[in-house]
């Protein structure tokens, strides 16, 4: 199965120093948390970003990758040549 993110909804950090992604919103208007998205992820569905027409497939990470933060588990995209379609610059849902 294949699901499209529009938006992200962030979090503060355990440690208040930072937002990041708790969660996103697809585009049929679903929310799912980080940890629904990696376990989907690890069963085989494919996760992208669609944001002004560009995509971008959503990766899992291990931890948050702001350093010292421990947020796990944690999914990214992958830098390409737009940022448009990164999980960070997506609008709120």
């Amino acid at each position: 199965m294949r699901y499209t993110v529009t938006h992200t909804r962030k979090e503060l950090s355990a440690d208040q120093t930072h937002r990041h992604i708790e969660g996103v919103c697809t585009s049929s208007g679903l929310h799912y948390t980080r940890r629904q998205v990696v376990d989907s992820i690890n069963l085989g569905n494919t996760w992208i970003t669609d944001a002004a027409g560009r995509t971008a497939v959503i990766k899992p990470m291990a931890y948050c990758p702001a350093a010292g933060c421990l947020a796990t588990p944690y999914i990214t995209t992958a830098p390409d040549h737009s940022t448009a379609n990164n999980l960070e610059n997506l609008p709120p849902c």
